[in-house]
């Protein structure tokens, strides 16, 4: 049996649908008090719960966990540092399974680092989420369990920030940050979903893989991507860093105040500003890993997601 924590989340999603897909006998452990599919068992309730870790993990042979608080919505430290820590410790102390595979992130190497980055770039996480990473990886490592280090994700289901930024293109109101020439490399959902099930069957114990996408963009490139995609102009214009950054924060502060999620933070803004690269050369060796979906196509994918959602 194969349990899948935070199983109803973005990236869950994505792998319980491809695992009973394959066959698969999964469980799902998750907060969701609602949860609909009857093709898989699901376990409601808390990784700070042991009770309930231990009944969600009795059974399994294979355990992704992918189950935390991400620095895309903001959350109290402590409940960041209790959900990405100690609910790893947790399941890692009651987990009796043959293969635990953890999604990581590259938030562990922080702002700036070598690029490309690899599996022994030096972690130097400059955000409290990267932090919490960084400690979970190790605890997993330590275990014999692997690791799957993502970049920024994208796809079908991924609104968070993206849509923000497409509908701003499509107004006309979107800015190129800074000079425009860093670069991007993020992963689409499908990619980092074949990794995971390679991981499965190939990972080995105790070790770390860097995937990403096939292709580096420059932010600029990107941008006029999209808006290549939604047929509209693409951005011409420019801001600086810190203005881009003093928007976001005004507009969380500004939606916390009137007790609404926020529709851009701090952290989109360093997803679209970071220069990053990636080498994912072990992944490939050792999995079989290889990106397959394209900027344009993944793109073309949100756009129309997008276009569905402004219409309903």
């Amino acid at each position: 049996m194969i349990l899948v924590t935070g199983g109803t989340g973005h990236v869950g999603r994505h792998l319980v649908d491809a695992l009973v897909k394959n066959g698969e006998n999964v469980r799902v452990f998750a907060k969701d008090t609602k949860y609909e599919r009857n093709d898989v068992d699901f376990v409601c309730g808390d990784l700070l719960d042991e009770d309930i870790v231990m009944k969600a993990v009795h059974g399994a042979d294979v355990i992704y966990h992918l189950a935390a608080i991400v620095d895309y919505v903001p959350a109290p430290d402590k409940l960041m540092y209790d959900v990405n820590v100690v609910g790893t410790q947790n399941m890692l102390k009651h987990s009796n399974a043959k293969k635990f595979v953890y999604l990581s992130s590259t938030s562990v190497y922080g702002k700036r680092h070598e690029n490309p980055a690899n599996e022994n770039t030096r972690l130097n996480p400059s955000s409290y989420y990267g932090k919490t990473k960084v400690i979970a990886e190790k605890m997993v490592l330590e275990k014999g369990g692997v690791s799957i280090r993502s970049p920024v994700i994208y796809g079908p289901g991924f609104n968070e920030g993206f849509y923000t930024i497409i509908g701003q293109i499509q107004k006309g109101t979107m800015r190129i940050i800074g000079n425009g020439k860093n670069r991007m490399q993020w992963i689409h959902v499908s990619d980092l979903i074949d990794a995971l099930l390679l991981a499965k069957e190939k990972g080995k114990n105790g070790e770390v893989y860097l995937i990403a996408g096939k292709e580096v963009m420059t932010q600029e490139e990107l941008l006029g991507l999209v808006a290549e995609c939604l047929g509209v102009q693409k951005p011409v214009k420019h801001v600086s860093t810190n203005a881009a950054y003093a928007l976001a924060y005004y507009k969380m502060f500004s939606a916390k105040l009137m007790r609404k999620k926020p529709k851009l933070i701090p952290g989109h803004i360093s997803s679209i500003v970071a220069d990053r690269t990636f080498d994912t050369s072990k992944a490939k060796s050792e999995l079989g890993f290889e990106a397959k979906v394209d900027y344009k196509q993944g793109i073309m994918e949100m756009v129309g997601e997008f276009k569905g959602s402004v219409s309903e």
